[in-house]
């Protein structure tokens, strides 16, 4: 009986969630790494979605893991220097994680890496956007992880995907928001 409980669970864990209109695949390498490729269209211009993507104080407004985000810097090279705090859950356990990202921007293309390396290994990764020939925008989203926190890789996996795919779903959710306001 707790086999079958136990394969059951884990059939519901690794179960892919749905999100509507967010495409999300995630890999894992040797070495631990993992590799997030996701997007989304959405029916706002460029503008607000970069309004949404660069809005750095206030992403835990509208994004439910983030406990902090803060700018720390603006270098005059055009990076800025953002710390964030997110909390991921598995079942009843929880793990906040620390980055310091440099964030370099440019035209239709962002890029960060985690400088600190509190709690990651190695973790890089970009948004991107596109216009639609609707008059939409599609947003892209990329992220390669290698924490530095032992944990069963299903685990990892688990919480990556839920991660990633939240942050993807409530960032589409204000870019639609904002994109009603105007």
């Amino acid at each position: 009986m707790l086999n079958a409980t136990f394969a059951a669970l884990l059939v519901l864990l690794c179960a892919p969630a749905s999100a509507g209109e967010v495409e999300l695949s995630l890999r894992e390498y040797s070495g631990r790494m993992y590799e997030v490729d996701a997007r989304f269209d959405v029916s706002a211009s460029s503008a607000v979605v970069w309004e949404v993507l660069t809005d750095y104080e206030n992403l835990p407004s509208f994004v439910s893991s983030m406990r902090k985000s803060r700018v720390l810097e603006t270098r005059e090279d055009g990076v800025v220097v953002v710390e964030q705090d997110a909390v991921g859950g598995f079942l009843f356990l929880d793990r906040q994680v620390s980055v310091c990202l440099d964030v370099k921007r440019a035209l239709d293309r962002l890029n960060f890496i985690d400088t600190c390396r509190r709690d990651f290994w190695f973790y890089e990764g970009g948004w991107a956007t596109t216009d639609t020939l609707d008059g939409g925008t599609r947003v892209s989203y990329r992220l390669q992880a290698q924490p530095d926190f032992v944990a069963p890789g299903f685990i990892v996996k688990r919480v990556m995907n839920k991660g990633a795919r939240e942050l993807l779903v409530q960032v589409r959710e204000e870019i639609l928001r904002r994109a009603a306001r105007r």
